[in-house]
């Protein structure tokens, strides 16, 4: 329902049928009612969080999102998986998990209980008597059940850290000195400790690589939540207003593999789909239909 995630909707829904992914797709999309995509990506609409002391954190939509979609839709299918809009499927993979193990990717954080830094801070303020932390992020690959189980307390764990934003300590919000940065992730921690309360514990595999982090491709999916920078100076960054369209092509030489497939497929669903012209007003769409 915005200009920034338009495109990013539109060329993951391409990737994942591009992959012959098992299964089907769908977008959560919290907003007070359909948007422009509906009829191009299967989409399940709804409402947005709507929390008057704290209005501009938005990932509150997230386990909101995902506990709606759970209680009105009834899937069907056992085993679901949790990505990003800014996932790229690179090509198929299949992971059968049972109920109680799911599967996740390593965060860039760890939990280390013989120490109190950051993130041990935050867990024990937030996450008492948990006698296991899984440092987790996107793809989590998890049983249906286990999720309805854990979607409704991800939500309240991230009210109770927000909540508690001003017995904050400025490392946990300061990047220089904590990659925390829990103004934004309280969300994935609030995840953590949800599961962990429910003593549901995470495998941990590799199951995404990062653009100018990684040179070689070896997971299925490349999660481009950072700035691409390319040998000859030109740089891509997802958070411009330009970014699903301004691509920079060609690749100049020297360009290692994980950022050469990822701008290569970028560019080629461009290609493929072009824009939508869609007219956002302030970059967010606005629906006449209400819930």
């Amino acid at each position: 329902a915005s200009k920034y995630f338009e495109w990013q909707v539109r060329f993951m829904h391409l990737w994942f049928k591009q992959a012959g992914m098992p299964g089907s797709i769908t977008r959560l999309l919290s907003a007070k009612g359909p948007d422009n995509l509906m009829d191009e990506v299967p989409t399940h609409v709804a409402p947005p969080v709507a929390r008057r002391t704290d209005p501009a954190y938005t990932p509150y939509n997230k386990p909101s999102a995902v506990d709606h979609w759970l209680r009105h839709t009834h899937p069907k299918e056992d085993i679901v998986m949790i990505v990003d809009p800014d996932c790229m499927i690179v090509h198929k993979f299949d992971a059968e998990v049972e109920e109680g193990s799911p599967i996740a990717q390593q965060a860039f954080y760890q939990f280390d209980f013989d120490k109190n830094d950051e993130p041990m801070q935050i867990a024990r303020r937030y996450c008492q008597g948990c006698t296991f932390l899984d440092p987790i992020a996107v793809p989590i690959i998890i049983h249906r059940n286990d999720l309805s189980r854990i979607a409704p307390l991800w939500l309240s764990k991230t009210v109770e850290i927000r909540d508690d934003m001003r017995n904050w300590p400025p490392s946990w919000t300061n990047k220089s000195q904590s990659a925390v940065g829990l103004s934004w992730t309280a969300e994935m921690f609030g995840y953590v400790f949800a599961a962990s309360e429910l003593g549901i514990r995470h495998d941990i595999w590799d199951l995404q690589v990062v653009p100018s982090v990684h040179k070689t491709l070896i997971t299925p999916i490349i999660h481009f939540h950072v700035e691409v920078p390319l040998p000859d100076g030109r740089v891509w960054y997802k958070h411009t207003d330009t970014a699903g369209y301004n691509i920079p092509w060609p690749l100049p030489p020297g360009t290692d593999e994980v950022t050469s497939i990822f701008i290569t497929k970028l560019h080629e669903a461009y290609t493929i789909l072009n824009s939508t012209g869609f007219q956002f007003h302030g970059g967010r769409y606005e629906p006449n239909f209400r819930l």
